[in-house]
């Protein structure tokens, strides 16, 4: 997927398009979004440090000395991790704030109208769309992170029972069981910070993962609307349910099926966008089970290699159309693509059926 938009209406649309094929699926309500999450559990009390132990110089002195060494290890490792979660949830924070500032200025232009193909909007869609690539990048980072912090957790399981083991060693005083205490406590604290911090971070990715998802559907619909010049409305995805009791019905023979909308391609730069979505949203709200056929229809005349020319054309357009419908937010699944002749018609259309 490229990085930027060229500052033109035309690639605008094929990147849009891009996004919201990457995406794909169905989503259910409600739709998550990018919001800044809140600072990580407080591992304060963890220092690098050790509690107090006085030798004895025991056999099981030796063995609390070995074990002193791996926790120290243990919480060093966990320390750096946290440290490492807390960067990068401040820069997902930052970033989230900056890219919901962008699209917040880029819809408040859209929503009082503005001229077709903006570059100043162009501009700030480059940017929103740079600010979702950091966030990838952050919550590839913590991707990373998780089976680190995790193996911290299972080491510190493995040490938990090291020391317990510890204790029913013979050879030792009384001195080596209060060290040994000391440790066992020092680690149960270590437990908790690691448990809360795992978690943490599970979550995190589950929720950034969703709403980068849906951010990348909605600034796909947002391209296609500074090419127009205004807002379409909410992306179709966010109409669209999974229910099984929202099977669309059989589709209707094609001879006596009507078309729910017929865009005829009889001028240059047809304004059929708007008109499309608001017909695609109606029958999703109806119905949001339902998909769509999209048939490119050129005139039977001429001769066989120009009809074969028109028909060309005819799916040319209806590809056309298709990627609207994908820019708006309408999974790619859902619409079907096919191309006809007919004698009764003076130009290129593109018809859009419910199937």
């Amino acid at each position: 997927m490229p990085a930027r938009l060229l500052r033109s209406p035309a690639p605008l649309l094929g990147l849009a398009a891009a996004l919201a094929l990457a995406s794909g699926g169905c989503q259910n309500a409600p739709t998550p979004r990018l919001s800044p999450a809140p600072l990580p559990a407080e591992t304060s009390s963890l220092t690098p440090g050790l509690p107090r132990l006085v030798p004895t110089g025991t056999v099981v002195d030796a063995r609390v000395e070995a074990l002193a060494g791996e926790l120290a290890a243990l919480k060093g490792a966990i320390i750096d991790n946290a440290q490492e979660f807390r960067v990068i949830r401040s820069a997902m924070a930052d970033q989230t704030a900056r890219y919901q500032a962008l699209v917040g200025s880029v819809t408040a232009r859209l929503q009082v109208g503005t001229t077709p193909g903006n570059p100043e909007l162009i501009g700030q869609w480059n940017d929103a769309q740079t600010l979702l690539g950091q966030l990838d990048q952050n919550l590839a980072r913590l991707s990373a992170l998780s089976p680190r912090v995790a193996a911290n957790a299972s080491q510190a399981g493995f040490l938990q029972s090291a020391i317990r083991s510890a204790f029913r060693l013979s050879g030792g005083v009384d001195q080596d069981h209060r060290n040994l205490s000391a440790l066992e406590d020092d680690l149960n604290r270590i437990i908790v910070v690691v448990d809360r911090l795992l978690g943490d971070i599970t979550d995190d990715i589950g929720r950034q993962s969703s709403a980068l998802a849906s951010e990348r559907r909605s600034l796909g619909s947002l391209a296609l609307a500074i090419n127009s010049g205004r807002m379409f409305g909410a992306p179709l995805s966010q109409r669209i349910e999974t229910s099984p009791a929202l099977r669309p019905p059989p589709a209707p023979a094609a001879a006596t099926r009507r078309p729910l909308v017929t865009i005829r391609f009889d001028r240059p730069d047809v304004a059929y966008r708007q008109p499309l979505y608001e017909a695609v949203s109606a029958a999703l709200e109806r119905n949001p089970g339902i998909s769509f056929e999209l048939v490119g229809i050129a005139p039977a005349r001429g001769e066989p290699a120009e009809q074969a020319r028109a028909a060309s054309e005819a799916r040319r357009q209806a590809e056309g159309v298709a990627r609207s419908l994908v820019e708006m937010g309408l999974p790619s699944e859902r619409v079907s693509l096919s191309a006809a002749t007919r004698r009764d018609v003076a130009a290129t259309e593109v018809q859009l059926f419910i199937r």
